[in-house]
């Protein structure tokens, strides 16, 4: 057992069970989407306990999103001397390098992440990680290379892997208009994919987001 949780379980019940409310709301939050609501649960979390590396770790991905990047950058190191495996983390690490334009260091992250993830891993995980390498290869300037990754994907394929892909091409090539039409195209298709926010979360932290989101 870790440090911290033994030091969690010697607070009393009621700050255990207070603590334990507080972070369920935010996570909560976070899944709505609502930074400064999550952020304000975490802080309230600290208050009761301060220790607990997976409250680092949502305030870095709640700060991401707010693109505080100095300051989830502070908390992701915190999280990583405790958890340095942890995949929550490692993916966080990945879309701070793409967020601040240290590309090759992001492929470098997603890449030893793919190659740590079990042979089972749903695919649906695998292409939200491989849409942020086409991103960063991308940007990079390495579009043919970036193409290779997703040539075996065409628009019948059943992931948003594709479009997001497409979009992310034609934005490097500064047409707009197809770009937003593929984003429209994704968003009614896989309008009831889980995932689908993570790859606009991505888009949206590269500096390649197109003025139209999906709808």
């Amino acid at each position: 057992m870790p440090q911290w949780l033994l030091d969690f379980s010697n607070l009393t019940r009621e700050e255990r069970e207070a603590y334990l409310t507080t972070f369920n709301k935010a996570k909560q939050a976070y899944q709505r989407g609502e930074w400064v609501a999550c952020y304000g649960y975490l802080a309230d979390c600290e208050m009761i306990f301060n220790g607990n590396p997976n409250v680092w770790n949502l305030s870095a991905s709640c700060l991401i999103e707010q693109k505080y990047f100095d300051e989830a950058a502070v908390q992701l190191e915190k999280v990583l001397k405790v958890m340095p495996n942890d995949s929550v983390a490692v993916m966080n690490q990945a879309n701070l390098f793409l967020a601040t334009g240290r590309y090759a260091e992001s492929i470098a992250v997603i890449d030893r992440l793919l190659l740590a993830l079990p042979p089972d891993t749903p695919s649906e995980l695998t292409d939200v990680l491989t849409y942020r390498k086409v991103l960063a290869l991308v940007l990079l300037d390495k579009t043919p290379e970036a193409k290779k990754l997703v040539a075996h994907l065409n628009a019948f394929s059943d992931t948003p892997l594709y479009y997001y892909s497409q979009a992310a091409f034609y934005l490097a090539e500064d047409k707009k208009v197809e770009a937003a039409r593929s984003l429209r195209s994704v968003g009614k298709i896989f309008a009831k994919s889980a995932s689908l926010a993570s790859y606009q979360r991505a888009l949206e932290l590269s500096r390649l987001a197109a003025t139209d989101s999906p709808r």
